[in-house]
């Protein structure tokens, strides 16, 4: 109990932190949108403004290269990095990792790039988790803990999404759940949410008007959506891998990579301006904006390229809410295509949460996340049915979760080597029909690197001895080594 108490007080630390670290990237992001506006409109007004903007793109891609040169565990969303960090495989400064990942996200996202500030927020999150575990002076396990629920906080302040960013922190970089993490995790996430909602208020973070309800005759093309949005979420994910490809291949200088994307960003001010940056107010332009199929069909096209372009040059910056938004592009053209837009609302948000989905493959964080972003809870059942096909059709077709593609990745460029010695905490408890009920504890082979400290009966904590019996409804605290984990859950449960 006393343990669960010094993790809560730990988990609110981590979350004030990571709740200002949060919002001041935020902040920073928002601005840069603001700068976006000002050479966009800027312009068409003055031919001058085309060679500034120029000028302006090359300095701030040196900029954000130059941040990913400095700390190259700053690059892209972070995510893979946290996941990395959790399994023992990398070990980062965490101070160093926090000044360079925001200002290499604000130079990327002031050149106009097609990124998201949710990835970086979770690094930012998790570096503030493991600062705290620095400063408080906690064990590896302890540390892994706080670099979790530092994660789920970053979650929270950039979308207001706390269980999201529980659910999050669990099914993409933890991988184990138990109280104590849930615990620590959720109190991170909610005070980082409150210290966010009292800068930045308590709005939705899309806005929609009302949501009537879909009639359950309509169930078969939300059925056909989640399908269709698994073929493009697979299509999204063998892209990146082609984008990837495309930069190794022209084996460019980090300082010159980030380029590529603002030159493209350069092209697209000049033409297709709907498609910089992120794209967060291009969700409710959707659903006030009557535009037809070619147009929402090339509109996909273009974002989802120049997102990838962005992602893969290396600079700092996330995937999220590109994701969400070309989902609501996706399912605006659903709309139009069967109903003629009649339900283009309801449409859009099914899509975003289905599209996530099949790129991510973490259905119960998009479908909260979705509620959490919308503040609507009348679309579940139809939420959950996209998202449920969008997961099937996305597997059956073979490719990695993205998050998954990018861990592999980062190992492989890194030529990193995990060396097993990790531990981590797992919480095992005894059903009735548990093949160690009246077991002693010297009488079972657990295994390599296994060691059974405490269990929980009725309770009280029990030193486990050798002697000691284990009993139905025991809860087993255990640590072990990251590589005896899954042999060990495999054969015990």
């Amino acid at each position: 109990m006393l343990e669960e108490s010094s993790l809560l007080f730990d988990g609110l630390l981590v979350g004030i932190l990571a709740g200002i670290i949060g919002i001041i990237y935020r902040i920073m992001i928002t601005y840069s949108e603001r700068v976006i506006h000002f050479f966009e409109s800027g312009i068409y007004q003055s031919s001058f403004y085309i060679l500034y903007l120029a000028m302006f793109l090359i300095v701030v891609g040196f900029l954000s290269a130059f941040m990913v040169k400095k700390e190259p565990y700053s690059s892209g969303s972070g995510i893979p990095q946290v996941a990395a960090e959790v399994t023992g495989r990398i070990n980062t400064n965490p101070f160093k990792v926090l000044f360079y990942k925001i200002f290499g996200g604000f130079f990327a996202a002031l050149g106009g790039l097609s990124l998201g500030r949710e990835g970086p927020s979770i690094q930012l999150g998790a570096m503030s988790g493991k600062a705290i575990s620095k400063l408080l002076r906690r064990d590896s396990i302890k540390e892994n803990y706080l670099v979790t629920c530092g994660a789920s906080a970053g979650l929270s302040v950039a979308f207001n999404a706390p269980i999201a960013g529980v659910m999050f922190s669990i099914e993409e970089i933890h991988k184990n759940v138990s109280k104590k993490l849930i615990v620590s995790c959720f109190s991170a996430a909610v005070v980082a949410d409150i210290i966010s909602q009292y800068i930045f208020g308590f709005d939705a973070i899309f806005q929609f008007p009302d949501i009537k309800n879909l009639e359950i005759t309509n169930y078969f093309w939300v059925a056909i959506l989640g399908v269709c949005l698994g073929i493009f979420g697979t299509f999204y994910n063998i892209i990146m891998k082609i984008c990837f490809s495309f930069y190794n291949k022209l084996n460019l200088n980090m300082l010159f990579r980030p380029q590529v994307a603002m030159f493209c960003s350069f092209i697209l001010f000049l033409s297709f301006p709907i498609v910089l940056g992120s794209g967060h107010s291009l969700v409710e332009k959707l659903n006030y904006t009557s535009y037809g199929i070619l147009f929402l069909l090339v509109l996909y096209l273009i974002k989802m390229l120049f997102s990838l372009i962005s992602f893969t040059s290396g600079v700092a910056g996330g995937i999220f809410l590109p994701i969400l938004v070309q989902g609501a592009i996706l399912g605006a053209l659903f709309s139009n295509v069967i109903d003629n837009s009649t339900n283009i609302t309801i449409y859009i948000i099914i899509a975003m949460a289905g599209y996530l989905t099949a790129v991510v493959r973490s259905p119960l964080t998009s479908i909260i996340l979705i509620f959490e972003m919308t503040q609507k809870l009348s679309y579940f059942l139809p939420l959950a049915i996209c998202c449920l096909f969008a997961y099937y059709t996305a597997n059956m077709l073979g490719t990695k979760p993205v998050y998954e593609y990018l861990l592999e990745n980062l190992l492989k460029k890194e030529k990193i080597k995990f060396d097993g010695e990790t531990e981590i905490e797992l919480e095992m408890t005894i059903d009735v029909e548990n093949k160690l009920v009246n077991k002693k504890i010297m009488d079972v082979d657990w295994g390599n690197n296994v060691f059974i400290v405490s269990i929980e009966r009725n309770g009280k904590n029990i030193i486990p001895k050798g002697s000691t019996v284990i009993k139905p409804k025991d809860k087993l605290i255990i640590h072990i080594t990251k590589d005896e984990a899954d042999a060990f859950l495999e054969k015990f449960g």
